[in-house]
């Protein structure tokens, strides 16, 4: 007897409303991208309102953030952040032109910071070819940090005898020589005596905090004989609290005992990260 053939099977009704589900998916995966943004966007309010504000027109919002404390309605949304604002912009409406400006001056600290920085770096090589024209480049160290230009100037037999505050003629010298390029500048100037960590007990100078501030001092006065305004001066005296090298070498020693030139950086930020080292606070500290 002959099977009867299978009657086939009707086709599956088709679902022409699948795209929602992905559409639901996608929507779901972007409110959590969102919400990692967010979280992660502390350290930059300015630029996340100006990108919380297009997200929500894009979404078809009115315009206005919904996150209460970053420029929403405060009779809106309460917003995921109610009751962690930041202090600086709570109960204020922070709107896309503020923001922009807070970035432009921003970027514009941020260019001073690096126009400053070159400019010292100019200095900085200028005064290394003529102090090496001069055969002076040994006794001059510089360096660039968080406070500007350094210009350590060694008093082993260049600024100073052993114990003593009086400039030789040699480190007369090095101070006329650096004097021209450093008088042509607006930067303030702070001249720092050091010492290294071996004590000294005299009449004249009791402890190196007393040593280091009349080196300091002396060469201070050479600065201004050299046409240095006084006002743009400033001396401190650190005794053998800032050392640069290891006082347990003589080399160290040699390069701990120093007076620094400080051109200090006409910008309202340092240029640099400060040292970790803890800066002691110097013993005198005098503005002319």
């Amino acid at each position: 007897m002959a099977k009867k053939k299978k009657a086939p099977e009707p086709e599956p009704h088709a679902n022409h409303e699948r795209w929602m589900i992905s559409y639901a998916d996608m929507l779901t995966l972007l409110l959590a991208l969102f919400i990692v943004m967010f979280a992660v966007s502390k350290v930059d309010q300015a630029k996340f309102v100006q990108f919380a504000q297009g997200a929500n027109q894009a979404f078809g919002g009115a315009g206005s953030v919904v996150l209460n404390g970053y420029g929403g309605s405060e009779t809106g949304s309460d917003g995921i952040m109610q009751n962690n604002k930041p202090p600086a912009t709570e109960g204020q409406n922070l709107d896309p032109q503020k923001a922009a400006q807070m970035i432009a001056t921003e970027q514009a600290r941020k260019a001073a910071q690096e126009a400053e920085k070159s400019r010292l770096d100019e200095l900085k090589k200028q005064l290394e070819s003529e102090l090496s024209q001069k055969g002076l480049k040994d006794a001059v160290q510089m360096v660039t940090d968080e406070r500007g230009l350094v210009v350590n100037i060694i008093t082993d037999k260049v600024l100073f005898d052993t114990g003593t505050a009086s400039i030789r003629s040699a480190g007369a010298k090095v101070i006329d020589l650096i004097a021209p390029s450093l008088k042509s500048l607006p930067n303030k100037i702070t001249v720092e005596g050091h010492t290294d960590n071996v004590p000294i007990r005299t009449a004249q100078f009791p402890s190196n905090w007393e040593l280091s501030t009349a080196r300091a001092a002396a060469v201070l006065q050479v600065l201004v004989k050299d046409g240095l305004e006084e006002n743009r001066l400033t001396l401190a005296g650190y005794g053998d609290q800032r050392p640069i090298d290891s006082n347990a070498t003589d080399s160290g020693r040699s390069r701990n005992r120093r007076v620094a030139v400080v051109v200090m950086a006409n910008v309202t930020q340092p240029l640099a990260s400060p040292s970790a080292v803890a800066s002691p606070t110097p013993i005198v500290t005098a503005t002319h």
